[in-house]
């Protein structure tokens, strides 16, 4: 069972990327409440205090096995241009990480309750990280583009 369960994640982690890679810049834009900045997030105040800067480089790129975009080391904000190509990547990766958590509840279907459980949690627990950095790398980006 517990092949089964990594590799069903592992399908949907990948697919959900390659998926997401290939949508049209209008179909990820689709979602402006998702991207938008919440009172809460106070500008992205709050991910300065959970020190995401010091720990995001750990985290693995998808980026590089659907080839699709600039790595971390590859962005370069010199003009308006650049700064609408990072927010589409920002945009572009929350929107995968959060279409990753959707499939969980099927988990659910040949699992025992408990857990399916453990997978719902999963589910959060790994993208949870990945859409925090974005919506940080969002906070930052739009502060910079102010400058400009």
């Amino acid at each position: 069972m517990i092949i089964m369960n990594i590799v069903a994640w592992l399908f949907i982690h990948l697919s959900v990327s390659f998926l997401v890679s290939q949508c049209p810049e209008s179909f990820i834009m689709s979602f402006p409440k998702v991207y938008r900045l919440k009172r809460w997030e106070k500008n992205g105040n709050i991910y300065e205090r959970l020190k995401i800067k010091k720990w995001k480089h750990r985290l693995p790129e998808a980026r590089k096995w659907v080839n699709q975009g600039k790595g971390k080391t590859g962005i370069y904000l010199r003009n308006v241009t650049d700064f609408h190509t990072f927010k589409m990547q920002t945009n572009r990766s929350e929107l995968s990480h959060w279409l990753q958590m959707l499939p969980a509840p099927f988990f659910f279907l040949f699992n025992p309750p408990w857990a399916g459980w453990i997978m719902m949690l999963y589910a959060v627990l790994f993208n949870l990280p990945f859409i925090m950095v974005q919506r940080y790398n969002r906070a930052r980006i739009e502060k910079l583009r102010a400058y400009l």
